[in-house]
């Protein structure tokens, strides 16, 4: 008979497990649908020879360059730099919370032993008879299962797991974005100090020029044929070179020390590396950009604001479930007994219970707060559509902003390497001639000027027409499609909306181990 009921309760259950599960059909709130942006077929500004409208090849671009020091500073903040170490824990965080929301499908159950031991005061329960309780008494207990389960009649759980895999995602695509955005910042400082470094040296150049010239004068000044005013003119001029020289110490220091930062480092060692000065590096290679729509499936920042999208018109239906039942079940299934050996006797000993209930909190309804989480999340979700907008108007706007800027460097910097030129080779006729009486001091002087002003020009061309090179990548989003990931980011790939519990624990692949690169 105790059998026959507890085949009755399990039927029960079962039935009432399969209705619920006939009643989980399509998800609460809306579905998700990926915005659609129209984009031009092309970028607007006009693209010369130095720029392409080809796919962009932008894996490992910086080694393009050919410069050892800037590939080993770019391999070391990718090990090392900080906020990509951060956005790997904020991925571990994400992931977790999947894990907690994909458990909400099962029920939650537990089992346990306990043991007490009793006795009686028979005043307090009315016996005639106290000798028949003076005795304790013991007690085993054995919780073979307790169970706790709400079905996921309306679809809310799933909407959760939506969202959780939505937002591991939007955290593996910042993640990238992150990569990114650390290694353009780490070339571009380098830039800048082999820049400055340039500069440096032309005003130091324009000092042992105005150098030349006070040894030349104080020849004269020896001979009576030259004039103390100009030599000390000369003299401060050649001072106010070799002061303008020394400030370019403090601006690459500060670059020095913004790389240090990337690199998680002291910045003794990134010193070391760029003490000796070196030309600004050149792309060895032409840039190209692609057109705007696949842009927009490269640009990290981009994906990361889709997803968060999805997530948020996820949590639309997490909220709207806020006005339905809830239907629950819990059950228990334990063996009772005074003797430690009457654990086994499960016929004899088992007490055991299933309780379906229906629960709704219709005050929230009531008091309106149901409405206003709701309400909450679709502005979320309302917000979430103005960033993703605003994420795609950036990306585009970056990259055409990106390839005008470096047609200006390029044109600017052919005008200074074309004055250079000019000016160098004139530049110990210069001289001759003023020894030679044939030009002034003045008209020396000026010739100097002109030309520190031509060598600090040309370096500033290139060191723009470099960095805007690496601004325009930074824009185009590349350089994180082919690089092996960590782990944390691999595993992202095996996240879907809609798991089963054997997709959900089946061993992944193991990732690659991240590179240098």
């Amino acid at each position: 008979m105790r059998r026959a009921t507890i085949a009755s309760a399990a039927t029960a259950f079962l039935a009432a497990s399969l209705l619920a599960g006939i009643l989980v059909g399509c998800a609460i709130g809306p579905d998700y649908q990926e915005p659609k942006i129209p984009t031009a077929d092309r970028f607007s500004v006009p693209l010369t020879d130095g720029v392409g409208a080809t796919e962009p090849k932008s894996e490992r671009w910086w080694e393009s360059f050919g410069d050892p020091t800037l590939n080993e500073l770019v391999s070391r903040a990718d090990l090392q730099n900080i906020d990509l170490r951060r956005s790997l824990l904020a991925l571990e965080t994400y992931r977790a919370q999947y894990t907690v929301d994909f458990a909400k499908l099962f029920p939650e159950m537990d089992t346990g032993l306990a043991y007490s031991y009793r006795r009686v005061d028979s005043n307090q329960i009315g016996i005639q008879n106290p000798d028949a309780l003076r005795q304790g008494f013991d007690n085993w207990q054995w919780n073979i299962a307790s169970a706790a389960w709400e079905v996921d009649v309306w679809g809310a759980v799933r909407r959760q797991i939506e969202a959780g895999v939505s937002r591991v995602q939007m955290s593996a695509a910042q993640y990238r974005a992150a990569l990114v955005s650390v290694r353009a910042e780490v070339a571009q400082g380098y830039m800048i100090i082999r820049q400055l470094q340039g500069q440096r040296a032309a005003f130091r150049d324009l000092a042992k020029g105005y150098g030349k010239l006070v040894d030349a004068i104080e020849k004269k000044v020896r001979f009576q044929a030259g004039s103390k005013v100009e030599l000390a003119e000369v003299s401060a001029r050649r001072a106010s070179a070799e002061g303008e020289a020394a400030r370019f110490d403090g601006l690459i220091a500060q670059q020095v020390a913004g790389i240090a930062i990337l690199l998680s480092e002291t910045p003794e060692r990134v010193r070391t590396m760029v003490e000796q000065d070196r030309a600004v590096p050149v792309m060895g290679m032409p840039v190209t950009v692609g057109v705007p729509t696949t842009l927009l499936q490269r640009r990290p920042d981009v994906i990361a604001a889709e997803r968060a999208l999805q997530a948020a018109t996820a949590d639309i239906g997490i909220a709207e479930a806020g006005y339905l039942p809830r239907f629950t079940f819990t059950g228990n299934f334990v063996i009772q007994t005074p003797d430690f050996s009457g654990l086994t006797s499960v016929s004899n000993n088992m007490t055991y219970g299933i309780t379906p209930a229906v629960s709704w909190n219709f005050m929230n309804i009531l008091t309106g707060a149901a409405e206003a989480r709701v309400t909450q999340a679709k502005a979320r979700a309302a917000d979430a559509v103005l960033r993703y907008q605003l994420a795609v108007v950036k990306a585009i706007n970056q990259v055409e902003s990106s390839i005008a800027t470096l047609e200006a460097s390029r044109r600017q910097h052919g005008h200074f390497d074309e004055s250079t030129k000019q000016i160098s080779s004139a530049f110990e006729l210069a001289f001759m001639q003023y020894n030679a009486g044939t030009i002034d001091i003045s008209q020396l002087i000026n010739f100097l000027q002109a030309f520190v002003t031509a060598r600090n020009g040309l370096a500033q061309a290139q060191g723009l027409m470099a960095q805007s090179t690496v601004e325009l990548y930074r824009s185009l989003g590349g350089g994180w499609e082919n690089t092996p990931m960590p782990s944390a980011v691999e595993d992202v790939k095996r996240f879907n909306p809609t798991p089963t519990a054997n997709d959900f624990l089946a061993p992944s692949k193991p990732a690659a181990a991240p590179t240098n690169g």
